[in-house]
């Protein structure tokens, strides 16, 4: 039995060297003097230019994914705020090289509080302490720091709000030409960097295969049956990836939808069962005439007719203290105040709940963000201490404020100003666990969101597909430019799917993998919120039917045809309405007129004529100054001494 010696001796040179497809092998030229075990130098520099490409092929594979950061290996948290959370937010500024804070540059220029805005999101990355925090877990420390006044004064500008400045995802015409204009929000601008990466591997990979084409081309047989196995398994994982994936971000869109339409439902129904003072319009003597109906406030807090009675007399009516020129039901003042108070702890409420889970306003509930809620009138500073002291982990204080929408409720059905039998407060109450329910199943959600092992090996099969596409192009014989730009197409597709089921694992934007242009827009949904917690309460401020008319069955103001009044109908009650008007104008033009006739002439008082002899007779003792002898042609000095005289006489 012959024992194995030096490879090259049982592999010759010979072997090596194949000739063009469908003909003999090419021997090898003759060996050097230095033995049998020397090769060629044709055999050497193909050695040399297979370990080559090996080593360039992994260096181009790890510059990859160096390049293009996968999102579940990235520990970053990415803070853009309003829609798509917001142009404003998606800014950041570049800082020193050494620094890895403010690693990703905006696409248009912003303010200095946006960019500090930014800063805050990028330096909390950091911070992170696991690969991925869906639910954000930044240190307060880290937090407290970052969170300047500008920053936190844009935070509270976006989410006091009661109009939507953007749409909470982006919207899109579904012609195909408008789709096809798209760069924004699209997947392509998400991957064509991994698309080049790629296409310059390609590329590097075709050039070293056609050093010594025939070769790899007999090495490579069958090869496009490997990559189509796989290819088939990775197109299977993947589109059920990104299902699950979209499945996750309709279950977070629609908590955020439901958290919303439960809080409207408690406004609502409060605003429905507020007390009210209610006109009376039975015709009754002007000195017992109220402007409203006394008993009905007394009779809600269980009064007997005796007792509302007495309490209008005394002055403590609430009703009696409101004017009410219009004559229609309205709220009692202590009434609105609750509904107004209640608005407000809806929308703090709402606050931060957003603020417990997601990185974009986080900042609010530090203790600067605390402060700065009380001096831009959106806590008190009680509300605030309160909320501080509390043995409540920071995430958790929105469910304070939940219980305290809660006691508010029982302490006004108590004193009277809701109304409501004990099902109303079952019913009230239902609706604060529903609410709970989904603020706490967003973030089961976020938490949960994925196993790490889906994700990687989707990832790997993703990679591994796009890295084989060349071979499997030059062993069938592609053209250069045909396989080059093919690996481009399947990056942009295979590539740009996973990345989209990646954001789909991020609804709202926390980390800060991809450009995050079209996020659940965290501003819009509360800004909405806010519109809805006084919306219902200003739209039962009036009330134009009365009570007093519906318990005497005087409904006959209120009854309009079933189909409104035809257009000659329309155009005869016009005219009896202006001939109405003109009979009236008449009417009080001949009762003005009456008044006036009626009206008697006023007395002419002669004045009292004085007895004038006693000053006639005193007027005839006084001297007198003679000015019937004066001469013509006095000279001005004569006539001045003459006016002295006469002047010294006169009293």
């Amino acid at each position: 039995m012959e024992v194995m010696g030096d490879p090259r001796e049982r592999f010759p040179c010979n072997d090596l060297l194949k000739g063009p497809l469908g003909q003999s092998p090419t021997p090898c030229p003759t060996p050097s003097s230095a033995g049998r075990n020397s090769q060629c130098s044709t055999c050497i520099h193909w050695k040399r230019m297979v370990t080559l490409s090996g080593i360039l092929f992994f260096l181009a594979a790890s510059l990859s994914q160096i390049l293009v950061a996968d999102a579940f290996h990235s520990p970053q948290i990415n803070h853009s705020h309003y829609a798509s959370r917001s142009k404003l937010f998606r800014e950041i500024e570049k800082t020193s090289p050494r620094s890895g804070l403010f690693s990703r540059v905006g696409q248009q220029s912003a303010g200095i509080g946006d960019k500090r805005r930014m800063a805050w999101g990028n330096a909390a990355r950091k911070s992170s302490s696991t690969a991925l925090n869906m639910v954000f877990t930044t240190s307060s420390s880290l937090i407290e720091k970052i969170s300047t006044k500008i920053l936190l004064d844009d935070l509270i500008d976006e989410s006091v709000r009661t109009a939507a400045r953007n749409p909470v995802m982006m919207q899109f015409d579904p012609s195909s030409g408008w789709i096809w204009r798209r760069w924004k929000g699209t997947i392509f601008s998400e991957t064509w960097r991994r698309a080049v990466t790629n296409i310059c591997i390609a590329t590097v990979i075709w050039t070293m295969l056609s050093y010594n084409r025939v070769t790899f081309l007999q090495n490579l047989s069958g090869f496009n049956i490997l990559w189509g196995q796989l290819l088939s398994v990775t197109t299977f994982t993947l589109t059920f990836f990104l299902n699950q994936s979209y499945t996750l971000w309709r279950n977070c869109y629609g908590f955020s939808r439901r958290l919303q339409g439960r809080l409207n439902d408690l406004s609502m129904t409060l605003a429905a069962h507020a007390t009210r003072c209610e006109p009376i319009v039975e015709e009754v003597s002007e000195e017992k005439k109220p402007s409203f109906n006394s008993n009905f406030w007394a009779n809600a807090n269980g009064a007997t007719n005796g007792e509302a009675e007495s309490s209008a007399v005394n002055g403590d009516d609430p009703c009696e203290l409101q004017e009410n020129e219009k004559l229609v039901s309205v709220y009692t003042e202590p009434a609105r105040q609750i509904l107004e108070l209640m608005a407000r702890y809806t929308r703090v409420f709402n606050l931060l709940t957003y603020a417990s889970f997601t990185g974009s306003h986080r900042p609010l509930l530090t203790p600067q963000g605390m402060r700065r809620l009380v001096d831009r009138g959106i806590l008190t500073e009680t509300e605030r201490q309160v909320l501080s002291e509390a043995q409540v982990p920071v995430t958790q204080r929105h469910n304070m404020l939940l219980l305290w929408i809660i006691r508010l409720f029982l302490d006004a059905r108590k004193a009277g100003h809701i109304e409501g039998s004990d099902g109303f407060e079952q019913q009230f109450l239902e609706k604060c666990h529903v609410i709970r329910s989904q603020y706490g199943a967003i973030g089961d959600e976020l938490a949960g969101r994925m196993p790490l092992a889906y994700a990687h090996i989707v990832q790997v099969l993703v990679d591994v597909i796009l890295w084989m596409y060349p071979f499997m192009a030059f062993s069938q014989g592609m053209t250069p430019f045909l396989g080059v730009l093919g690996t481009g197409i399947l990056t942009m597709f295979y590539q740009g799917l996973f990345d989209l089921a990646k954001q789909f694992l991020d609804p709202y934007d926390n980390e800060s993998y991809g450009k995050g242009e079209d996020p659940l827009c965290i501003d819009t949904l509360i800004a909405e919120s806010n519109a809805g917690s006084v919306r219902w309460m200003n739209g039962l401020a009036e009330k134009p039917f009365v009570l007093d008319k519906i318990e005497k069955g005087q409904m006959e103001d209120y009854q309009l045809p079933l189909r409104g009044w035809t257009v000659e109908e329309t155009y005869d009650r016009e005219e009896e309405e202006r001939l109405r008007l003109a009979q009236l104008e008449v009417e009080q033009a001949a009762a003005a007129m009456e008044k006036i006739e009626e009206t008697p002439p006023p007395l002419i008082v002669e004045p009292e004529v004085e007895d004038t002899e006693d000053i006639d007779l005193d007027m005839d003792d006084i001297d007198t100054c003679d000015v019937e002898g004066l001469d013509e042609n006095l000279t001005m000095e004569e006539a001045l001494e003459k006016m002295d005289e006469c002047t010294e006489k006169v009293p």
